[in-house]
């Protein structure tokens, strides 16, 4: 967006610029020159007061990425253990309209949002929650130490699970607001 911005500002300019060029056609050389540089040295002027101004306003992505994490309040995370046939990575967090928050990743595919989940169970009899999101329908359980559990992936398929520490799963947040 701030490139548009730039890029409009610079556009007019030469607009400006173009409109003095073919407004001192009419007037001697001498004073056509010397109008036409007055003209591109304002422009000049406004350009960069512009840039500055928009510059000051445009808030970077750093800054809004930061912004998101400060509102969100990390819930808990699990990644499946070393040496599983899959890699995923799932994420909670709670907003600070009380929302919970869910980051689900498998083998590279990224899925987010404020999914509902329900208690059901695996082949095996073993509880979890099941989301549907955004990729298909997939779980997680945390154990008791509520560090390790269990991630369903979207086939049904259970793998044990280990913790996702905050720093990961805030990477993950980073990563849906393209940081």
């Amino acid at each position: 967006m701030k490139s548009n911005v730039i890029r409009s500002i610079v556009t007019g300019a030469c607009a400006v610029m173009l409109v003095a060029s073919l407004t001192a056609c009419g007037n001697s050389n001498e004073v056509a020159g010397q109008e036409v540089a007055e003209q591109v040295e304002d422009a000049a002027e406004q350009v960069e007061e512009v840039t500055e101004e928009v510059t000051e306003e445009m808030p970077n992505l750093e800054e809004e990425i930061q912004n998101v994490q400060d509102t969100l309040t990390f819930m808990g995370g699990l990644k499946t253990a070393e040496g599983a046939d899959k890699a995923i990575d799932i994420a909670m967090f709670r907003n600070e309209n009380g929302d919970i928050i869910y980051i689900y990743e498998e083998d590279g595919s990224l899925d987010y949002g404020m999914y509902t989940t329900e208690t059901t169970t695996t082949e095996d009899g073993r509880e979890y929650s099941k989301i549907e999101g955004g990729l298909g329908t997939y779980g997680y359980y945390f154990n008791e130490d509520l560090v390790t559990g269990i991630i369903v992936d979207t086939e049904g398929n259970v793998y044990d699970a280990v913790e996702l520490d905050e720093a990961g799963a805030r990477e993950y947040v980073s990563k849906t607001l393209g940081g």
